[in-house]
């Protein structure tokens, strides 16, 4: 078992090794802002001035920058991210009467020289020439491999009525994607890229980010009478003329938001490990990991953390803070410790739900509604769901940053399988049901993998997604075959390599391969069709039991080896063998059951054969061939078939036909039955309530 634990922990042919978290990599930092903005809460305005720092991480000359400029989404029904979304976004509508935005750079500078005349905005994914996302700026002269270049930018900013992550509603202000922004400059190797080049997608309906890591510093001018909350630590305070500035300051991060709301009521908090890390769990942890406590504890830092509430939700904050020390626990086990001082959570109003649960570095929006603090919807856990996801957003794309224009199911999958494992171990699922069902979040994702009938491959760029294939496939579908994944290799193999690979890719842009590069070798051959067909094919898991019999076996009758002619003994009707002589023999059944394997992966299955009598037979079958037939001879008469009793096989598309009788009970029973329509129904009901997903 050893031997192929470790040999799981490699990636590219090369052992991760096994490190305390004190030796963990740190970030290469590439970019680093100094951002001054004003908020004209009357002009629904931002004006501001940055001074980016980007030094050339290649090993070739680079021409020009590509910029993001993210709310230019906002700024038309033309733009790309209109086109493709028609103005909705989970469920929220845009105000396409005072709802649009943009962002217009008013000057940029090298050494003094105006860089704006020769910009130009690009397309590079649509063609789409009424799009404004992407800024190509040459420099003038080239930036040397490992040169830095500084940039002085100005630029203002109408704020969009929120709908879509950032924007505003009456007097609250979520603040994201705000500032001109660089984009990615891939040296060779980086994502396996063999040449050097830009990584610079436009802003689409369905994709979210990709940066590169630096140390910013921020001094935010806003009305006195905002409460703030925002990315980093606040270093200093200034007041004047009705207005006051903060400045903050957060090293190590890939991107920087910030929100404002007069009615915030503040909640603090603190996480400390040697309080709040459950002994069990830590003991849980470390023989899972095969490590020692004392190792897993020492990379554990306390944590500041602050809840800005909306004064109907105040109630409820406790459960964001019991979800979040619960994440801070479990991914310091089973992924690595948080690395940063603190962490802020913004709780919108529900008038504002278009920003509710969405993921920045040390700040996240949480979400939930006045109802879900009252019985019944009080059972719901959706307030910590959506903490456990968003804040665990803060490892799946923020310190192991994937790039979630082209790789979404790195960020969005991963991150709900961790969020189904933490819910479902913390809380024991979502919601309690009658008749003694449990939705956990596992069950959720299972049901929406089941119910999805767009199927693309997971490793698809963002905006390629059939339509409404995007939020099914990168989320449950991939949450779901990840977990299949750790099912075939069992616990302690799963997890090991798991936290092996988050460690070798924290502060670093891991590729989809180098995350299945992590358990190919203990998964072995079992693994690649999965991986063939589901990361990087449409193909779907289905078993079913087709067929089954069971008849009286017939005696023996013809001609024996010795060549002699054997017939069956004549019953004679109402006539008992004499006393002492021989009574019949116990009759015997010949059962047939057919099963076949409809979907296009094979996986290892396991079927039992259930008889009359109490009896099973178990075997297990390497589900290749089309069809399978099991034939056996017993003293009892068949009653079912079924094929993965256990439920392994959580990819099944249609559990429903696994199981056959012979008798008149067919299928599930109708107790069976409500539970499973009671568990659809409440899945339609969460997502009805603007399930963030």
């Amino acid at each position: 078992m050893s031997s192929r634990i470790l040999a799981a922990a490699a990636a590219l042919g090369l052992l991760l090794p096994v490190l305390p978290a004190r030796a963990l990599p740190e970030p290469r930092k590439v970019v680093d802002y100094d951002i001054r903005v004003t908020l004209d809460d009357e002009r629904r305005e931002l004006k501001g001035r940055e001074t980016i720092r980007w030094t050339n991480p290649s090993d070739v000359a680079v021409q020009e920058l590509k910029l993001h400029l993210y709310w230019n989404a906002f700024r038309n029904n033309r733009s790309t991210f209109f086109r493709e979304s028609g103005g909705r976004l989970r469920r929220d509508q845009a105000d396409e009467t005072e709802g649009f935005g943009s962002i217009d750079l008013t000057s940029m500078t090298r050494d003094g020289v105006s860089l704006l005349p020769a910009a130009r905005f690009e397309s590079p994914d649509d063609g789409n020439r009424d799009d404004r996302t992407v800024l190509s700026v040459p420099l003038g002269s080239p930036v040397a491999p490992g040169e830095t270049v500084a940039l002085e930018i100005a630029w203002t900013s109408r704020i969009p009525k929120v709908f879509a992550r950032a924007g505003y509603v009456r007097d609250f202000y979520m603040i994201g994607q705000w500032y001109p922004k660089v984009a990615v400059f891939e040296p060779r190797g980086r994502r396996r890229r063999a040449e050097p080049a830009w990584n610079a997608h436009q802003y689409h309906a369905n994709s979210e980010f990709y940066a590169d890591w630096g140390d910013y510093r921020v001094a935010l001018t806003v009305p006195e009478r905002y409460v703030v909350a925002s990315a980093g630590a606040l270093v200093k305070e200034s007041r004047e003329g009705g207005r006051k500035t903060l400045v903050f300051e957060q090293a190590s991060v890939h991107d920087f938001a910030w929100s404002a709301d007069p009615r915030f009521v503040v909640k603090e908090d603190f996480f400390d490990p040697h309080r709040d890390l459950p002994a069990g769990e830590l003991a849980r942890a470390a023989k899972l990991l095969g490590r020692s406590e004392a190792d897993l504890r020492a990379g554990f830092r306390p944590v500041k953390l602050r809840y800005y509430m909306q004064p109907d939700h105040v109630g409820q904050w406790t459960r964001y803070a019991d979800a979040q020390k619960w994440a801070l626990v479990w991914f310091g086990l089973y992924a690595f410790p948080y690395p940063y001082a603190q962490a802020s959570c913004v709780d919108p109003p529900e008038d504002g739900s278009g920003a509710m649960g969405m993921e920045y570095q040390t700040i996240f929006t949480g979400g939930t509604m006045r109802a879900f603090g009252h019985w019944p919807l009080n059972g719901i856990r959706e307030p910590e769901m959506i903490v456990v996801h968003e804040f665990g957003h803060g490892w799946w794309y923020g310190l192991v940053a994937s790039n979630e224009f082209e790789e979404s199911w790195m960020d969005e999958g991963i991150n709900s399988f961790t969020e189904y494992e933490m819910m479902d171990r913390r809380y024991g699922g979502m919601i309690r049901l009658p008749l003694g069902a449990r939705l956990g979040s596992f069950d959720l994702g299972r049901i929406q993998t089941i119910r999805a009938r767009e199927v693309d491959r997971l490793v698809t760029p963002s905006w390629s997604f059939a339509p409404g294939a995007y939020g099914r496939n990168s989320y449950a579908r991939a949450a779901t075959s990840i977990d299949q994944i750790r099912r075939i290799l069992g616990e302690e193999a799963f997890w090991r390599a798991f936290r092996a690979w988050a460690e070798r890719w924290r502060f670093d842009h891991p590729t989809s391969e180098d995350f299945l590069d992590a358990f190919r070798p203990a998964g072995g051959a079992s693994l690649e069709p999965l991986i063939r067909e589901i990361w990087y094919g449409n193909g779907t898991t289905d078993y079913a039991v087709s067929r089954v019999s069971s008849t009286e076996a017939r005696p023996f009758e013809g001609y024996d080896d010795a060549g002699k002619r054997v017939r069956p003994p004549k019953e004679e009707s109402g006539k008992k063998p004499p006393t002492g002589g021989k009574a019949k023999a116990a009759k015997r059944y010949e059962s047939v059951a057919l099963v076949s394997r409809i979907g296009t992966i094979p996986l290892p299955v396991t079927i039992v054969l259930s008889f009359e009598n109490g009896a099973t037979w178990r075997t297990t079958w390497d589900g290749k061939a089309p069809w399978l037939r099991l034939r056996t001879t017993y003293g009892s008469r068949l009653a079912k078939a079924e094929v993965d009793p256990e439920r392994r096989i959580v990819l099944d598309a249609n559990p429903w036909n696994n199981a056959r009788y012979t008798g008149e009970k067919q299928g599930p029973s109708a107790t069976a039955k409500v539970r499973a329509y009671a568990l659809h129904g409440v899945q339609i009901l969460l997502s009805s309530l603007w399930l963030l997903r």
